[in-house]
């Protein structure tokens, strides 16, 4: 019976915290003007031409299926060589979010670039149900399938390294200290209020990092209420709320009406126009984006949030395993090694914008020196915030990451302060 009137209270909680975040959102979109602004007959056209851009199948530098590439298709010795680079997007995004930092011609000329969708997202499939298993099998699936077909796993092959400018998946086990630390001071507090009132004052300000990622991860409780309310959430108000995401996207720099179309035609994908299309292969887009997704694939974006993507268990296959264990080593860890839930496999660099809107810094970073193996490094970027692929810094400092990486592979970095 406890168990029962405690799951309808978190549910309770949950549903009213969506609320709020709602509300928020709603309140935000009103008072920049986005609630009742129908789009101009310009703003329209650009959308129009970014989404022709992206998504249009047709064109020759098109996209092909659910990925970019800057392979030509005639490949020479010297492409042979060039290290392979796999560019994962976030929400909510699409392949076109790295598009700056692709048309990069330095990059271009020291390595294979590849950007992909993720299910649900842009141009790729969707999945009835978006759970760790579903989701991270088919990713793996499709960067093996990059690696041989570029080559990465012969004994020849191009360099390997890992970029990454998400975190480990550290920050639970850092929410649960801070409670279990706060729970324990407070029990001791209560032993003797009247004299321990400094003891209950430390023990909320140690709950501050986590007051203040659930404050920031409001949309993610708006993502839990009823699905009609979350359609509406991402596609009332003209769009409202991903134009909000859009705008704090860049930060501090210029956002013109033409970036304003190119992250809604980046976050929509293609239309029904532009789902219609074909490769000069007879490629197409997937029948769930033509007959479902085409207005809108916000729903599913929604859904990694609804159906515990990122804290649900992964079951690898067999062949997944296989696949994996058959990667060449030299990534500072193996397959099974012990190391604390969550940790990295292989060597990472992680850029951290320190006016991250999204993320905690003390959730995310204390205790991260456990989740990383030889070689990694973390580099925090002083005026950069959350979308680090779009912001003028960030930009920079992946640029020359990825140049490092690729044209250095043994360099090691000294840390500085």
């Amino acid at each position: 019976m406890a168990a029962w009137l405690l799951n309808k209270l978190k549910s309770f909680m949950v549903l009213a915290y969506g609320f709020t975040g709602l509300l928020y959102y709603g309140l935000v979109a009103v008072r920049l003007g986005y609630l009742f602004k129908e789009p101009t007959e310009k703003e329209n056209l650009e959308l129009q031409i970014a989404r022709d851009k992206f998504w249009n199948l047709s064109k020759d530098c098109g996209f092909k299926f659910h990925y970019v590439c800057n392979d030509s298709g005639n490949r020479g010795p010297a492409d042979q060589a060039k290290p392979v680079v796999v560019f994962i997007h976030g929400f909510p995004d699409s392949w076109a979010i790295w598009r700056h930092v692709l048309s990069s011609s330095s990059l271009q000329e020291s390595a294979t670039l590849v950007a992909v969708d993720m299910p649900g997202y842009g141009g790729s499939d969707s999945f009835e149900e978006y759970s760790a298993t579903n989701v991270l099998e088919s990713l793996t699936e499709f960067v093996i399938a990059i690696r041989a077909k570029y080559g990465v796993d012969t004994e020849a092959g191009p360099r390997q390294k890992k970029l990454d400018y998400s975190l480990p998946r550290h920050s639970a086990s850092n929410v649960r200290r801070l409670i279990s630390t706060s729970v324990k001071m407070v029990k001791t507090a209560s032993r003797d209020p009247i004299r321990s009132r400094s003891m209950f004052s430390k023990a909320f300000s140690t709950l501050g990092p986590v007051f203040r990622q659930v404050w920031r991860s409001k949309y993610i409780f708006a993502f839990q209420l009823p699905m009609f309310l979350v359609r509406y959430l991402g596609r009332g108000g003209y769009y409202s709320f991903l134009k909000i995401i859009h705008r704090s996207s860049y930060g501090r720099r210029e956002f013109t009406s033409q970036d304003a179309a190119e992250c809604l035609a980046s976050t929509m994908g293609p239309s029904t126009t532009e789902s219609s299309t074909q490769t000069a292969d007879g490629e197409e887009y997937p029948a769930s984006l033509k007959n479902e997704r085409a207005p809108s694939s916000f729903q599913h974006m929604a859904c990694y949030y609804r159906d515990g993507t990122s804290i649900a268990r992964w079951n690898k296959s067999v062949e997944t395993i296989t696949d994996l264990h058959s990667i060449s080593g030299g990534n500072g860890a193996g397959l099974f090694d012990d190391g604390p839930k969550g940790a990295l496999k292989a060597s990472a660099t992680i850029l951290w914008g320190k006016a991250d809107i999204a993320l905690e810094p003390q959730i995310c970073l204390d205790g991260i020196s456990d989740y990383l193996v030889a070689d990694s490094q973390l580099v925090e970027l002083p005026l950069s915030g959350h979308f680090t692929p779009l912001e003028r810094e960030s930009q920079v400092a992946l640029e020359k990451a990825v140049e490092w990486s690729a044209c250095y592979p043994k360099a090691v970095v000294t840390l500085r302060k």
